[in-house]
């Protein structure tokens, strides 16, 4: 891991906010609060099965407040002194766990309404990726076959788009998370020579967040009852996360977590089941939810969910709807602040259903 050290470029956007509105930046903003407030961005991540690191290599983090223009934009960077990129492997930030981008930044106050993150992906198209190295840019690790390159699909220049806003409060303090669900947002389409990541991801205030975990029996999961994808309780299997209580579970078909034609609602996140050496229990657990309702389902068929690929040609591949069956969905309330445990378990058809 490089040793950073974090510059914001700070100045030249207060300059172009001065010119092209007519107020001074350093006691207005566009919400009326005015000054600046300190801000802190952390990354977090939900794993997927097939990978064993995501190495993303960040350029810069650019910000730009609600009702701002695009050349309003406050970019944080993030390379090292000698332009190096800022390196490290999101499965290491798992389940609550977070890398810091950056602590205690000021920033204009004010609704900060888009976010992106400058990834180093040296692919402008997927075809360059046949012909690139790797390890020149971001990058995933297979298990099967070593690294990959990332390819952004709205393009390398532009980077990752995060569109969940947040509160920058006059001389106050606020803390971010970005939520990487990596189950929802890299893919392998055929034929491809990269991963495309999917450039849209969750973003929360981390004093408002609450947490769901818990258990899943080893019986939904390990193909006795005939639901999985394979027998073996270490691989696809999932917990999806749903706004609002009693929704029906449906797969990642869409960019967003509304209700789909067909009634079916698309997650808003989702966590990987895994076993823990010490207590033999296979636990979830799904970080930095804001307090409401929430649906919550178990499959054990994730491998089978695909991602709408943008750049697919038919629209199979755009729209990628995938018929998952999923168990035991019930509901749960996040309190901020606050740890709600919803376990699954499995239980055996009655006769006659």
């Amino acid at each position: 891991m490089n040793n950073i050290t974090r510059s914001m470029l700070v100045a030249s956007a207060l300059l172009l906010n001065a010119c092209g509105s007519g107020t001074d930046p350093a006691t207005s903003d566009n919400d009326g609060s005015g000054g600046t407030g300190s801000l802190s961005v952390g990354i977090t991540d939900a794993a997927i099965d097939e990978v064993s690191a995501v190495n993303l290599r960040v350029l810069a983090l650019q910000l730009r407040r609600q009702d701002d223009d695009a050349k309003d934009a406050i970019e944080i960077d993030l390379r090292d002194p000698d332009g190096n990129a800022l390196e490290f492997n999101l499965l290491d930030y798992q389940e609550g766990e977070t890398f810091p981008l950056f602590n205690d930044e000021r920033v204009p106050a004010g609704v900060y309404a888009h976010a992106r993150l400058v990834l180093e992906a040296p692919a402008k198209t997927p075809k360059v990726c046949a012909g690139q190295d790797p390890e020149g840019g971001s990058h995933v690790i297979r298990k099967a076959d070593g690294p990959v390159p990332i390819f952004v699909p709205s393009g390398s220049n532009n980077g990752v788009k995060l569109v969940s806003p947040f509160r920058v409060p006059r001389d106050g303090e606020a803390a971010v998370v970005i939520d990487f669900d990596l189950r929802q947002a890299l893919h392998r389409p055929s034929g491809q020579h990269c991963y495309f990541l999917r450039p849209t991801f969750r973003v929360e205030a981390v004093k408002d967040t609450g947490r769901i975990v818990g258990t899943v029996q080893p019986s939904m999961l390990d193909g006795s009852n005939g639901l999985c994808s394979d027998d073996d309780p270490m691989s696809y299997n999932a917990v999806y996360v749903y706004r609002g209580a009693d929704k029906t579970p449906g797969d990642i078909d869409a960019v967003d977590d509304a209700d789909d034609d067909d009634g079916q609602a698309d997650p808003m996140a989702t966590a990987t089941v895994k076993l823990d050496d010490v207590t033999g229990d296979y636990e979830y657990v799904v970080g930095f939810l804001s307090p409401g309702n929430y649906t919550l389902a178990f499959t054990c068929q994730a491998d089978l969910d695909r991602i709408p690929n943008s750049e697919g040609s038919t629209d199979d591949e755009k729209q990628a709807n995938d018929d998952i069956v999923f168990q035991d969905a019930q509901n749960a309330v996040v309190e901020a602040g606050k740890t709600t445990v919803v376990p699954f378990t499995f239980t055996p058809p009655q006769p006659g259903e």
